[in-house]
């Protein structure tokens, strides 16, 4: 299999940029979606908390391919709309086609991961938080969110190796990331050991993010956990 590597490394690198970025940009966009549909969803009132219950289920519910597939096919059937309104230059790009429907899937598990961390919050920090006098939005900021965030680490760790596998997806649109070089690689040398060079890339990107998670979780703070 190093032969496959070493002929082809420059399409190997340009694929694991690639895949990083991806799930690099759909973890960081999706937690900025996800922080306020999963407060909205640990209060669980009013219109918020209804339309926060709509999107994790729908989202959570749509597999990653379909809406995939909504999202990069179905944007040319409103081509005409899109021009008008100057987002065509976005849809028209299987890159960001691929990288909204991640955008959109990983928000939806990451809002339920912050949902039950801030649930588990007992009860005295609230009430430490109100003799303190804070306000609603320095008591997330400063207090709730760090605890919740450390409480869930483990699971958003999880989530974003989910979300890295999840990004082979992408190569059914074109998407030249790992998958999708791998399949170039093999319509032009018909050798299954390609399969085996891009899993030993993921698993490498894996065995990396689980090492990064760790290390994160043994700095934080034992009373934020």
């Amino acid at each position: 299999m190093l032969d496959l590597w070493l002929d082809n490394w420059t399409l190997w690198r340009d694929g694991l940029v690639t895949t990083i970025s991806l799930t690099a940009s759909a973890i960081v966009l999706g937690f900025f979606l996800a922080v306020p549909i999963g407060v909205a969803r640990s209060r669980g009132k009013g219109l918020s908390g209804f339309l926060a219950l709509g999107y994790v289920n729908i989202l959570r519910g749509l597999p990653m391919l379909v809406l995939l597939f909504l999202i990069y096919y179905g944007a040319g059937q409103f081509s005409r709309e899109l021009r008008q309104a100057g987002l065509w230059w976005f849809f028209r790009d299987a890159y960001y086609c691929g990288l909204l429907a991640l955008v959109l899937n990983t928000a939806a598990y990451q809002a339920e991961i912050i949902r039950g961390s801030l649930d588990t919050i007992s009860r005295s920090v609230l009430e430490t938080n109100a003799a303190l006098n804070l306000t609603r939005w320095v008591a997330f900021r400063r207090v709730l969110l760090p605890i919740a965030l450390s409480k869930a680490l483990p699971a958003l760790g999880n989530e974003v190796i989910l979300l890295l596998k999840s990004t082979s997806l992408l190569a059914i649109i074109t998407v030249f990331d790992l998958m999708g070089q791998a399949r170039f690689i093999f319509s032009k040398t018909f050798d299954l050991r390609v399969y085996y060079v891009a899993a030993a890339h993921y698993l490498v990107v894996v065995l990396l993010i689980e090492w990064a998670v760790r290390r994160i979780e043994a700095r934080t703070p034992w009373v934020a956990r």
